[in-house]
């Protein structure tokens, strides 16, 4: 292994899981975040193989628990697919230090090979997630050592089919945006439906694993089709011992270095595309004069905004959710057909509005939008542009972006909710006004942790401090308004929790927005650049 090889292998995780601080850059541990991901994946997965394990063990099943874990590899692939699709142009093919790469003695399959071992490394961290602690639960119920290598081999090469499938969606997605005005709407219905799959698996399992009557033959046929979304994992599962394990080793590594093979092929074709057409924003005066500050800088805000596909992608994930979480199980509950349960959930649906709540404020524009001005932060500052324009041109972008989704989510909660006027009206407004300071408080965040100096569009959003922080503090505002509305519900007192709670976030609206005002100036000003 070469020098060079090794820095640029060095480089190129460092860029990928960047731990560490830098000097002047506001700059939060990726650390952080990677261990909560980790922490709630790991439960969810445990408690998943745990339900589903003792079920069939419960029902002399044992021999079919391998299920559960070519299952859980199967929710991990789409985990990586929809993932890794985001990350294709920025990650493999739209690098902007490519050009720079190759002018350096370096060999071009060294460069490919580290931006794939890149990505996989991404990938592979949602399949551990996921598939080991699955693996731990079933060697132990199973008290077969030989699903521990089962479970090894499925962490090292599971994320290979999803990669390759990441790899050609993304690719095309990127291409197809690229050269439409509105080709963003495809990455974002192609996200939408994966996402949606994803959640609904979820459900799925939830559901099989909390029938009342444990139909084992039903639970088989569900964790073999959750199996075959990466049909690979069906060589594990042959009667032969060690023949299958050799097997499917062998198919992977071919299917790997194919896969690379193609991309490489046409590696220098799909950069020059991916990168040939990325849009190029900056600040004109006179588009400030003509259409007034405010309205010119909101406009370039929202171009921005749809012509970046990872600040896009990563910060409506939130507005996505909401729709989808609630919709999901709405249809989910349908199915439901004990009268004592169905009672409970209709008692009880009046409260999930907060789910909505907690989705959007996830990860709002507003906590990254000083990060994407990157460069071209030296051209706001030079020019004549009042920062409280600024401010608010950020902020109410923020807030339109993501409004419909929670409207949307809203109106199909207010459809399953007891229907009356306080409820509809709390289920309509709450979310709106939480979105509203939440948008403000992710903004007062982003200027005091922005990250400006970043070689990939990644950086500015997955390893931002502005997103962590919003994030820990929506869970952190939620929670306070679990506690405002939920408390005194139980207690008999809903009309006093529903108002109580509308109190809480327009105070927190006001409070968010009269801080963004009063520190704007200052705090902008004294960004570095």
């Amino acid at each position: 292994m070469s020098k060079s090889f090794k820095a640029l292998l060095k480089v190129s995780l460092a860029q990928s899981f960047d731990f560490r601080r830098k000097d002047k850059i506001k700059n939060a541990s990726l650390l952080i975040p990677l261990a909560l991901i980790f922490i709630s994946g790991a439960f969810i997965s445990t408690l998943y193989s745990l339900v589903f394990g003792l079920a069939l063990v419960s029902a002399d099943g044992k021999a079919y628990l391998d299920l559960i874990l070519y299952a859980m590899a199967g929710i991990a692939s789409m985990l990586a697919i929809v993932t890794g699709m985001t990350k294709v142009k920025g990650a493999l093919f739209g690098g902007n230090d490519y050009d720079l790469l190759a002018s350096m003695p370096i060999s071009k399959k060294s460069i490919i090979f580290v931006k794939f071992f890149s990505l996989y490394l991404m990938q592979a961290f949602y399949t551990v997630i996921i598939v080991l602690p699955s693996t731990i639960v079933i060697t132990i119920l199973g008290q077969q050592p030989i699903w521990l290598l089962d479970g090894i081999l499925l962490i090292l090469f599971t994320p290979v089919l999803p990669l390759f499938f990441a790899g050609i969606i993304g690719l095309f997605i990127g291409l197809f945006s690229d050269r439409f005005k509105f080709g963003n709407i495809i990455s974002i219905l192609f996200y939408i439906i994966f996402l949606g799959a994803v959640m609904y698996s979820s459900f799925s399992l939830n559901r099989i694993g909390n029938q009342e009557e444990q139909n084992i033959s039903g639970i088989i046929h569900s964790l073999t089709i959750f199996g075959w979304i990466n049909p690979s994992t069906k060589l594990l599962g042959l009667d032969y011992v060690i023949l299958p394990r050799l097997f499917y080793v062998v198919v992977n590594f071919i299917g790997l270095g194919f896969m690379i093979w193609i991309f490489a092929k046409g590696y220098d074709y799909f950069h020059f595309l991916m990168t040939s057409t990325r849009s190029s924003q900056v600040y004109v005066e006179k588009s400030t004069k003509q259409k007034g500050q405010f309205k010119a800088l909101l406009y370039l805000d929202f171009k921005r905004y749809f012509s970046s596909k990872m600040y896009l992608m990563n910060t409506i994930t939130g507005g996505v959710m909401c729709v989808l979480c609630i919709v999901v199980m709405i249809v989910s509950f349908q199915s439901i057909q004990n009268p004592e349960t169905i009672t409970i959930l209709n008692e009880i649906s009046c409260y999930f509005v907060l789910i909505v709540t907690w989705c959007v404020g996830m990860a709002v524009p507003s906590a990254v939008a000083i990060n994407f001005e990157g460069k071209t932060m030296w051209q706001m500052k030079s020019l004549p542009i009042q920062f409280k324009q600024y401010s608010l041109s950020k902020i109410l972008m923020s807030y339109l972006v993501l409004a419909p989704f929670v409207l949307v989510s809203s109106v199909v909660l207010t459809i399953y909710v007891k229907k009356t006027i306080l409820t509809i009206f709390v289920t309509i407004l709450l979310p709106q006004i939480y979105l509203f300071s939440m948008c403000c408080l992710g903004f007062l965040i982003n200027t005091y942790f922005y990250k400006l100096k970043w070689t990939n569009e990644t950086e500015a959003v997955k390893n931002s401090a502005g997103m962590l922080i919003s994030m820990l503090v929506d869970l952190f505002y939620t929670g306070i308004l679990c506690i405002a509305f939920i408390v005194p519900g139980f207690l008999g007192y809903y009309v006093i929790g529903a108002i109580l709670s509308l109190v809480v976030v327009i105070a927190m609206s006001f409070l968010f927005y009269f801080l963004v005002s009063k520190t704007c100036e200052h705090n902008i000003g004294a960004i570095e650049v």
